[in-house]
């Protein structure tokens, strides 16, 4: 049997019921009715779906992915330590980085260009620049630092 955390409470449960759906017994006793949630994208679980056991919540997999622990781990690459999966901040398709060359990348879906690191459309992260640019153009870009994507999801609206 699954160990997972609850969303809620953050404490282990066991997974009790078939398919996506999980019941915090934590949650329950405390809300003094059943909490169940999906393991998947880490939801509460929709009172109208009580009948089905697959997540019928929009975007789950694409949660899944966005909350799954893998990063990227190459240690000669520029995006090191990344969350292996991102969501494009214009479309939100799902994109992962090839490891090779600097942290920005163009989603293949809409064109956006943005920093795979810090998800910014440009930041100051030294190995992208080009020789032609000013001492002044540093001063305006936002420092790199690898964003985490539970902070994404809350922007994107995931």
């Amino acid at each position: 049997m699954d160990i997972i955390k609850c969303p809620g409470c953050h404490h282990s449960s066991k997974r009790t019921l078939n398919g996506q759906r999980v019941v915090c017994k934590t949650c329950s006793k405390s809300k003094k009715c059943v909490f169940q949630f999906c393991y998947v994208c880490q939801r509460e679980w929709p009172r109208d779906a009580m009948s089905t056991d697959e997540c019928v919540l929009p975007n789950c997999a694409l949660r899944a992915a966005l909350l799954s622990a893998k990063q990227i781990d190459n240690p000669e690459s520029s995006v090191r330590g990344c969350p292996y999966f991102r969501a494009c901040p214009r479309c939100k398709a799902l994109l992962t980085h090839d490891s090779d060359g600097c942290p920005y990348i163009v989603c293949s879906n809409c064109n956006e260009e943005f920093c795979f690191r810090c998800m910014a459309p440009e930041c100051d992260y030294d190995e992208c620049y080009d020789s032609d640019f000013d001492d002044n153009e540093f001063e305006v870009m936002k420092p790199c630092v690898i964003k985490n994507n539970s902070e994404l999801l809350q922007q994107l609206g995931l």
